[in-house]
């Protein structure tokens, strides 16, 4: 268990409310959740950005959204602008998007250049970093250019990052768990899986008038899915599901449905050597605080949370099938299009609870409930995970 700072400790009971605080860590049987504060105080998102998401891995995007040299990615981590891209040598790399001269934002949208140029006074970038030119710097016509290495202690700032079969996380710490130990808990679960065969397909993003714990909350739980989903309530009934668990930092469900339906296992090639209940096994998992996925015999979807306000989140979902043909061929490209409707759809349904929940949370009328022993202990965790994480010494 990580040591507790206590100022932090001090300074999240001011802001929660030494009720909310402790009702955190209350048994399920009595807690109520986070209280209201946590998902619309900005004050709150601020302590959550710097010491949850500026202290851990975070997925940040797909390696197929810069698949060239040159190609420049701009995301956003922890309230942090960043960019990823590809160098020269085919290598994805990342740094803050950031000009070490006046501090301007580098890259306002994805692109393809050979190097990168600030649009304020045009200091220049290698792909690798490097500050190449400084147009002007000592009067009319009195630039400065510099070998690799060569020039001032002004380079971009890197920011450590590492691939896993087509997933590019960020750090921006520097001193997380090494990445294979960061998802060691996940791929253990999922065993049967061969994920080194995913291809990326399609990327869909969604801004969500909702805080991103809840949004979080909402993809583990399994209780809301017999009223909200009945497409998905068809495929797999409340009979078959229950409420997974967490191990670590990871969450993990899964169930087995009666049969494959469209979208779910029917149409396109399933990984190698699956057998038995795995065929129907639907699978998904949580690496927190921002990593999801689940997992079919034909897919690996992907789905990030990134908080932009207290009352807003950007979810993107990268969509992956196994192997190159089922990623190509045009034999397989009305499969792959129901495959994104059928997600797509389904997302849709949960928007608008989303958005309610959140309007919810500023109603003094709602100081909290009782949570569902039977389906809620993984949100009631997590909403101890949060707290335990903000106030912390340091990260994991």
């Amino acid at each position: 268990m990580r040591a507790e700072d206590p100022h932090m400790v001090d300074y999240a009971k001011r802001l929660l409310g030494e009720e909310g605080y402790r009702q955190a860590f209350a048994p399920i049987e009595q807690a109520s959740g986070l209280p209201n504060a946590a998902y619309w105080s900005a004050d709150w998102l601020a302590l959550e950005q710097e010491r949850i998401f500026r202290r851990s891995w975070v997925f940040a995007a797909a390696e197929a959204e810069v698949p060239e040299p040159g190609d420049i990615l701009p995301v956003e981590v922890g309230g942090a602008p960043l960019i990823v891209l590809r160098d020269r040598t085919g290598v994805t790399r990342a740094f803050h998007n950031v000009c070490r001269h006046r501090g301007t934002r580098l890259v306002a949208e994805a692109c393809r250049k050979p190097v990168i140029t600030c649009p304020y006074h045009a200091w220049c970038y290698g792909l690798d970093g490097k500050l190449k030119v400084r147009p002007h710097f000592h009067g009319p016509d009195r630039g400065e250019r510099f070998r690799d290495g060569a020039g001032p202690a002004l380079d971009l700032v890197p920011v450590r990052a590492e691939t896993w079969n087509g997933c590019v996380f960020v750090d921006l710490s520097g001193i997380a768990a090494p990445l294979e130990d960061w998802l060691r808990p996940m791929l253990e679960r999922t065993a049967s899986f061969d994920f080194s065969r995913i291809r990326w397909i399609a990327k869909k993003s969604y801004t969500i008038k909702a805080n991103w714990k809840l949004v979080l909350e909402n993809y583990m739980e399994g209780y809301h899915v017999f009223a909200a989903h009945p497409r998905l309530i068809a495929h797999a009934p409340m009979s078959v599901r229950w409420s997974g668990e967490w191990r670590d930092h990871v969450f993990y469900n899964d169930y087995i449905a009666p049969e494959v339906t469209p979208g779910r296992g029917d149409q396109l090639p399933h990984y190698p050597n699956l057998t038995g209940e795995d065929l129907r096994r639907g699978l998904w998992f949580a690496c927190f605080p921002n990593f999801a996925a689940e997992a079919y015999a034909d897919q690996f979807v992907v789905l990030s949370v990134n908080p932009r306000a207290p009352d807003e989140t950007v979810e993107d979902l990268h969509f992956f099938v196994v192997g190159e043909e089922a990623a190509r061929s045009p034999d397989f490209a009305v499969a792959r299009q129901d495959l994104l409707d059928m997600w797509h759809d389904l997302n849709l349904e949960d928007v608008a609870l989303l958005e309610g929940l959140q309007a919810g949370r500023r109603s003094p009328a709602f100081r909290g409930s009782r949570m569902s022993p039977a389906w809620e202990v993984p949100a009631h965790q997590l909403a101890r995970k949060v707290l335990s994480a903000v106030v912390a010494e340091a990260p994991v």
